[in-house]
């Protein structure tokens, strides 16, 4: 049996400035994510944990202690807590799945990104509500931006792929809301919350391209020409476009009914 790999990975070249992953079709015709890294490479299920184990018969270590949570499972960690090894077991599952969330985005897999960032984020509320110190649950929590980010960056352009604009910036909105609201639990509580995380700042960059960028409303656009018009003094095409944009708007408005008279 050979198991050097040198002829594989020389023909795969590694890139210390990119993230590079691909998807292969194993022997056995299943489909597998690769990353490349400096000194190798991983390779990843497409489904269940990136690993293909079962810990403890569950799909994920996730599932299990949800089980637990629930009384379905017999062991429980002491007092309902989890305890230091647990949380060092979540956390490489949770790295686990970080790595393909990053692989899928690669690839373009925006529903696989979707998946395993909500995977993760679900690790983070598990530790943030039964770990036993804070130190513990900001172990975990300093990711939390990241996978919000990326989460939304993935369901933004779910949206995009269907020019669904205001979709787009309704996810990337919620998304600096919700990294916001992090921010502001934790701040005080470590050096690491100062000033903006480079997660808002992106969010927020990419929600101000994207505005800019939106296909814009008949309104807005007669608007936009009107203010256009204005400017540049030219009173003849501003009245027209005053006058077209009356035609777009509800006939109602300037109509007084019974209600609004009484």
């Amino acid at each position: 049996m050979r198991y050097d790999i040198g002829d594989l990975l020389n023909s795969w070249p590694f890139d210390p400035d990119e993230f590079i992953a691909r998807r292969i079709t194993a022997r056995d015709g299943s489909e597998k994510v690769q990353i490349r890294i400096d000194m190798g490479m991983l390779q990843l299920e497409l489904e269940g944990r990136p690993d293909g184990q079962k810990p403890h018969g569950c799909s994920s270590l996730l599932e299990f202690y949800r089980a637990a949570q629930k009384g379905r499972v017999a062991r429980v960690t002491r007092d309902g807590v989890l305890d230091e090894e647990a949380c060092e077991d979540l956390f490489q599952e949770a790295w686990q799945y970080y790595q393909r969330y990053l692989a899928f985005f690669y690839l373009e897999d925006y529903a696989g990104v979707v998946r395993d960032t909500g995977h993760n984020l679900e690790i983070f509320d598990l530790v943030y509500e039964y770990a036993d110190s804070d130190e513990v649950k900001w172990y975990f929590e300093q990711y939390f931006p990241h996978a919000v980010m990326m989460q939304v960056r993935a369901q933004a352009m779910q949206a995009l792929e269907r020019n669904d604009y205001p979709t787009a910036l309704r996810r990337v909105r919620a998304g600096i809301d919700r990294i916001d609201d992090f921010s502001g639990e934790w701040e005080g509580d470590t050096d690491v919350m100062e000033g903006d995380l480079p997660e808002l700042t992106f969010l927020k960059d990419w929600y101000e391209e994207l505005e800019k960028d939106r296909p814009l409303s008949d309104q807005e656009q007669l608007e936009r020409d009107l203010s256009v018009a204005v400017e540049a003094e030219n009173f003849e095409e501003a009245a027209r476009l005053r006058d077209k944009l009356r035609t777009l708007r509800p006939a109602f408005l300037g109509v007084p009914t019974e209600r609004s008279s009484l």
